[in-house]
This record gives structure tokens, sequence and C-alpha cells, in this order.
């Protein structure tokens, strides 16, 4: 297995954790009928759903171009695992 393919492999699990942690706060969201946070449950899907967009890219990439992707990849999923906890710290 090459360094992409590690690399793809190691975001695959971690989007798959997102999907799981996403659906936990949107149901404590609605069991609490919160207003104000499903801004942000939108804001943190949409930013999910721009890491999958990227991923996807990254699948398609060549091994020269590749690593270009790979940083941004590696800070959306930043972004995206920051927001989910601060979601969950919220929701706690």
């Amino acid at each position: 297995m090459n360094e992409k393919e590690k690399f793809r492999a190691k975001i695959e699990a971690q989007m798959a954790d997102f999907d799981e942690t996403i659906e936990e706060i949107t149901t404590k969201a609605r069991m609490r009928k919160a207003t104000q946070p499903d801004i942000q449950i939108k804001a943190l899907v949409k930013k999910h759903e721009d890491a999958k967009g990227k991923l996807k890219e990254l699948e398609q990439s060549d091994e020269y171009t590749w690593q270009k992707i790979q940083a941004e990849l590696d800070q959306l999923v930043s972004d995206v695992d920051k927001d989910l906890r601060e979601a969950l710290a919220y929701f706690a």
C-alpha cells in the first residue's frame, strides 16, 4: 500500500466516524429542539460534505498532484473534527 492509499484509508475511517458523530449531534439537537445550534450543525455538515468531495478528488488524483489535495483535505478534516468536538461539548 503506497502513501496515498494509506492516507485515503485513514481519511475514510475518520469520515465514517464523523458521519456517526454528526448523526448523534443532530439527534441530540432535535431532542432539545434547539434552534440556534441547527445553524452550526448545517455549517458542520457542509464542511463534512466538502471534505467528502475533496476525498473524491484525492482518489482521482495522480501520484504527483495528490499531495496538494492531501494538505487541503487535512485542513478540512481538522476543521470538521474541531467543530464536532465543540458541538459534542455543547450537547453533552
